[in-house]
């Protein structure tokens, strides 16, 4: 993007930096480190609100405590068994985000930031880890891919 793109936009610092227009790239979640301080918007910035709502386990953000979804509390505790109980949990979890993300819409945003749906595109399970790839595409019609890798197996803590 040029900086005519950011003119009259409002846009986000980019958390999960590193992403690249094709292909697999490990992000990196950085927002104070040297050399970060990027900027999003558009479908960037869409897909990035739909990934951090989607991971947030529900009531663990103080004060609001109905942000963030279920998903990963699951994970967490080793819930996966296979890949029926991982998309029946997914769609539960993609309604809480889009249910989130519409509440939080303005007027004054474009329809790259608006979301239209969000697919699971492909589940894979292996020893200790789910790789979930997730296509979000705003209602222009614009889309990002997300390949998240979630750790499954229970997750001491406090020990």
């Amino acid at each position: 993007m040029s900086t005519a793109d950011y003119i009259d936009r409002r846009f986000d610092i980019l958390a999960l930096q590193g992403a690249t227009a094709a292909g697999k790239v490990q992000l990196k979640q950085q927002l104070f480190e040297p050399g970060s301080g990027e900027i999003c918007t558009g479908v960037q910035k869409l897909a990035q609100r739909w990934v951090l709502e989607f991971l947030t386990i529900r009531g663990s953000v103080t004060f609001q405590p109905l942000r963030g979804t279920n998903f990963m509390a699951i994970a967490r505790r080793g819930g996966f068994r296979n890949e029926v109980d991982v998309i029946a949990e997914f769609n539960f979890a993609a309604v809480d985000v889009r249910r989130t993300l519409l509440n939080e819409q303005v007027d004054a945003m474009q329809d790259d930031e608006r979301l239209e749906r969000a697919d699971l595109t492909n589940v894979a399970i292996s020893a200790g880890q789910l790789l979930l790839t997730i296509t979000i595409t705003s209602q222009a019609g614009t889309s990002r891919k997300a390949i998240l890798p979630i750790p499954t197996l229970p997750i001491r803590t406090g020990v």
